[in-house]
Parts: structure tokens; sequence; C-alpha cells
């Protein structure tokens, strides 16, 4: 099982069309191979400029997603399946201004509201901090992936 957790800024109009609202995928015949049987799914991916390929290369199915824009958390899900997309289908069909190769499938989604220092403080960052897009290190995952998703979970009722 995995224990990965990856912060994971977004830019809101392009998480709103492909993460917090399933793609329909049987229009698209000429979708990638690691789509073909699927006819609905949740895409993310890494911006290829980013020089974040090697953490993309770090994610297991399973691994914790934690979703942020600006200072608050919006969202978490696990990995599904992280892909070369060398034709840059995903972001040519549905992301603007986001040309990438890096590309992998969301599963549990669930969105959340928190504020990022609320969530810097279960990793021990300090409250100003500010990821990128990023692994959390071993030694600051201190819980399992399930209670990380019930804090944020729990944060979301409490303060709606």
């Amino acid at each position: 099982m995995s224990e990965n957790v990856f912060l994971v800024p977004i830019d809101p109009e392009n998480f709103d069309r492909t993460v917090r609202s399933p793609v329909d995928l049987t229009d698209y015949p000429d979708r990638p191979e690691p789509l073909a049987d699927l006819d609905e799914v949740r895409l993310w991916a890494v911006d290829d400029d980013s020089g974040n390929g090697s953490t993309f290369e770090k994610m297991s199915e399973g691994d914790l997603l934690l979703f942020y824009a600006d200072d608050e958390y919006v969202g978490t899900g696990r990995v599904g399946e992280a892909f070369a997309d060398d034709d840059r289908w995903a972001s040519g069909t549905f992301w603007t201004a986001f040309p990438t190769t890096r590309v992998y499938t969301v599963t549990e989604f669930n969105a959340v509201s928190a504020p990022k220092r609320a969530v810097n403080r279960i990793f021990d960052y300090s409250s100003s901090y500010t990821p990128g897009f990023m692994r959390v290190a071993d030694g600051r995952v201190n819980a399992d992936l399930s209670s990380i998703e019930s804090a944020l979970e729990h944060y979301t009722k409490r303060n709606a």
C-alpha cells in the first residue's frame, strides 16, 4: 500500500474541467491507450517545464493527492494511473495553456476547503510555507493516508 503524499498546485479553471468534474471520454475515440477502456475519468498532470519529472516518477497507484490553489486546499484524491502522454492529447483536448506529457488519473476525489496553514501543520511546515508540486518527505508523514484525508474532511465540515 502506498504511503506517499503529493502536494499539488492547481489552476482552478483547468482543475474544475478535469478533476472536480469527471471527463466523459466516450466522445474521444482517439484517447491514449491508458484511457482506452474508460468511459469517465478525472485527469491531472504535471507541467513539463516545471522540472518535476523525478517527482512525477515517484507517483504510484493509491498515493494521496492534496490539491491547492493560493492559500487553500480544495480537494483530495488518489493517484490512479500515471502515464506518458507523448502526443499531449490530454493537455491539447482539455487544458488551456498547460502543455504536458506527464498525466495521471485521479480516483476517490473529494472536495475540501482547508487553509494552507492547517495542512502545513499536519506536515510540520511553517504556517506560511507554500509548496510547489512535491512529494512530502517520509519523515513528515506521521499518520496513515486515510487519517490525513479524514482530517481535511473534518476541517471542511467544521468550518462550512
